[in-house]
């Protein structure tokens, strides 16, 4: 089984039929989908309901929670209307602040584990007034996250962007922190390839920290998913881990073992 545990739904006409017809294509079994809004040019959460509502058996809701500006009245909502996930970027204050911690209560409580967008970022929609600062979204803030809720799950994006060592380093450190090497073709993957991805996830067995997502169009869900398989096979990664990279993580952060 595939399953792509970070995607967005994006708001263009009839964007989830085509993006079905994506995951046929390439072999993903199921999405975990949220969308952001109108700052990235994306859907609202209400249409990801409707489109995991409709698909149930293919697509997974992450409710999208902006952190300084929804509170945790959103979560329980989402949780009652059959989000299992929630999508956490663009704070208006740094993830660690104390403020914020009643949206990681809220979240552990429903059992709905935690992908946290990290790194640098470029919204659709930019200008005064957003509050939009990457440095808010630096790994490091999440360890202290980890630290106060031990048993939320927690998705690190991205594996950090341009902070990968930050990020594979609490990969190693935490027990309840994972990542993902979501990413556009040619942007921070090919880079950290060119290195090699294991500069960073160096450790023995440091893929079964690994949950496999794409984060792109429907159009280049093939791409994304060979460039990982082809990671796999050039890092000898063995069938078991590959396994839990590709699915059984997120299927227990999910409770679903």
């Amino acid at each position: 089984m595939i399953i792509d545990a970070h995607n967005h739904l994006l708001d263009e006409p009839n964007y989830t039929e085509h993006f079905l017809r994506g995951m046929d294509a390439c072999g993903i079994d199921k999405c975990c989908l949220s969308g952001l809004g109108k700052l990235f040019g994306f859907a609202e959460n209400e249409d990801v309901r409707k489109a995991f509502t409709a698909h149930p058996d293919r697509l997974i809701g992450q409710i999208f929670v902006r952190p300084g500006v929804d509170g945790s009245e959103l979560i329980d909502r989402g949780a009652d209307e059959g989000f299992r996930m929630v999508k956490i970027t663009v704070p208006r204050v740094p993830y660690d602040d104390p403020s914020l911690y009643p949206l990681w209560e809220r979240a552990l409580a429903r059992n709905m584990p935690v992908l946290f967008h990290t790194g640098i970022i470029a919204p659709f929609v930019e200008g005064r007034g957003e509050g939009i600062s990457s440095w808010h979204m630096h790994p490091m803030r999440i360890e202290h996250i980890t630290r106060e809720f031990p048993d939320l799950p927690v998705i690190v994006a991205h594996l950090g962007v341009n902070w990968n060592q930050d990020a594979a380093e609490l990969a190693r450190m935490r027990p309840n922190l994972y990542v993902d090497l979501t990413g556009e073709p040619g942007g921070w993957r090919d880079r950290a390839d060119r290195f090699g991805m294991d500069t960073w996830l160096w450790w023995p067995d440091a893929f079964k920290k690994v949950i496999f997502g794409t984060d792109v169009h429907y159009t280049k869900l093939q791409i994304v998913l060979d460039q990982d398989l082809a990671r796999f096979d050039n890092l000898k990664i063995d069938e078991e881990t590959r396994a839990g990279c590709l699915s059984g993580t997120i299927l227990r952060l999910l409770g679903e073992e």
